[in-house]
């Protein structure tokens, strides 16, 4: 009998590489602490890069991946 694969993991939206960054315990805890209004902390780095493309107009805006959250002072 022949069973189908489980769907495990995060859905495939994008092909995406795995890297890992070294980051001082201050500049994290930083950035956990701002990524609090995203859904992880991995969408709130995104967001970042992505912000800083599309300000150097590398990035069209139209092709941004993350969504984009205002905060509550805008």
């Amino acid at each position: 009998m022949l069973m189908g694969k489980a769907k495990r993991g995060r859905p495939k939206c994008e092909p995406t590489n795995l890297r890992s960054i070294r980051l001082p315990n201050r500049i994290w805890k930083l950035v956990e602490k701002q990524s609090r209004n995203n859904r992880s902390v991995n969408e709130y780095i995104l967001s970042v890069i992505e912000d800083e493309l599309i300000e150097k107009k590398v990035l069209d805006s139209s092709l941004r991946r993350s969504p984009v959250t205002k905060s509550k002072g805008d």
